[in-house]
């Protein structure tokens, strides 16, 4: 039998691409991502890019690339999941305090109800104390205060104009145990009257005075009060009694023959030197 020897005519595998390394025809290599086939012996020190050198069996730059944006796709999804889980988490937290706050408001309403309940309670019951004591202090009054029947008036029947000395109407309601409130009413004319009783001066003439106890206005009285002119001091009909420097001496007199009125105006009159 006769043989032909027909060289290589099989692809052998080469490893991977070696530039210091010797290719026979036929061998094939691997790079990162494809396949090359040697298409010449003493292959040696040629880039895989020649292509007088190198046949493209398998390129899998494309699939490297998507391969890569798939896995940085996946590390950014990872990432954004992690980001999302820590997310969540604050969320959750968030929730637990939330729903934490709520309890405790719910309970501080819940207390806080209760507090106005007692306070409206309780004013409920100090409105029927009050209502009560009310209530009590008109039957004591009604049953223990006497109406006065009777009043006693002291006061200055005259005033000479300029007098400086302080006057006063008094009221005394009988009987004894009676209330004392008493209201004046004057026509401020001759004089005026404060509340209290308290007269004022106010020119030459005559004022009347209604002096009305308010617990039994039947019994109020009306008086005049005159006030007259300034009078010289005599000594007898005839003659004028002088100061020592040689001047008129005045009569300032209130005309009031009430001894309790006299010592009361006796009393003020010594309160004030």
């Amino acid at each position: 039998m006769t043989k032909i020897p027909l060289g290589k005519v099989a692809f052998t595998d080469a490893g991977s691409y070696n530039a210091g390394k010797t290719y026979k025809r036929f061998d094939f290599v691997d790079t990162e991502d494809s396949s090359y086939l040697s298409l010449q012996d003493n292959n040696k020190g040629h880039a895989i890019t020649e292509t007088a050198w190198w046949k493209c069996l398998a390129r899998g730059t494309k699939a490297t690339e998507a391969a890569k944006k798939a896995n940085d796709a996946a590390a950014l999804a990872n990432e954004k999941a992690m980001a999302a889980d820590t997310a969540a988490g604050r969320v959750n937290a968030a929730i637990t305090q939330a729903n934490t706050a709520a309890t405790n408001a719910q309970q501080q309403a819940s207390a806080a109800g209760e507090a106005a309940a007692e306070a409206t309670e309780s004013v409920a019951e100090m409105n029927a104390a009050l209502a009560r004591l009310k209530e009590l202090e008109q039957t004591i009054t009604a049953k223990d205060r006497k109406q006065p029947t009777g009043m006693e008036l002291e006061f200055p029947k005259k005033i000479t104009k300029g007098n400086k000395d302080i006057l006063r109407v008094i009221a005394t309601l009988s009987p004894a145990g009676t209330g004392n409130n008493v209201l004046f009413l004057g026509d401020d004319k001759a004089v005026s009257v404060a509340p209290d009783g308290f007269l004022t001066v106010n020119s030459v003439g005559i004022s009347k005075i209604h002096v009305i106890p308010t617990e039994n206005t039947s019994i109020y009285r009306t008086i005049d009060i005159e006030v007259v002119p300034q009078s010289v001091r005599l000594c007898t009909k005839s003659t004028l009694r002088l100061t020592a420097n040689g001047k008129f001496r005045f009569n300032y007199n209130n005309f009031s023959t009430n001894k309790t009125f006299k010592l009361w105006h006796y009393q003020q009159m010594k309160k004030t030197k």
